[in-house]
C-alpha cells in the first residue's frame, strides 16, 4: 500500500479572488523564498532598488515602491500595496516559524 505524503502548515488564504493563483504559489515556498520576498519588498519600498520581481513558478509580483503588479503567465492581473503585502509575508513566515517550533 501506498504512504500519503502530505504537509500541514499555516495558510494564507485571500479574499480577493484574483489573489487566489498567487496564493497556491505562496503556500508551495520553502522558508527561504519566503525570506526573499520579505527582503526583496523591503528593499524596494526603502529605495534600495527600483524594482524587483518575486515569485515561484506561473505567478510573478513586479514590486515597486508605490504599487506591485501581479503577473500570471507573464499577464496583468491585479495591483497590490506592497507595504501591506510585506506586512503579510511577514506574518505568514512568523507562523511558519512558530509551526516548526511546535513541531519539534
Amino acid at each position: 500500500m501506498k504512504t500519503l505524503r502530505y504537509k500541514i502548515k499555516p495558510t494564507i488564504y485571500f479574499e480577493d479572488q484574483k489573489l487566489w493563483i498567487f496564493n497556491n504559489e505562496i503556500l508551495d515556498m520553502p522558508f527561504s523564498i519566503i525570506e526573499n520576498g520579505i527582503l526583496s519588498c523591503k528593499q524596494v519600498i526603502n529605495g534600495e532598488h527600483e524594482k524587483l520581481s518575486w515569485g515561484l513558478e506561473t505567478a510573478e509580483l513586479l514590486v515597486h515602491k508605490e504599487t506591485s503588479i501581479l503577473e500570471y503567465h507573464g499577464k496583468f492581473v491585479t495591483e497590490i500595496p506592497p507595504k501591506e503585502f510585506c506586512e503579510i509575508l511577514e506574518i505568514y513566515r512568523d507562523k511558519l516559524k512558530e509551526y516548526e517550533n511546535e513541531k519539534s
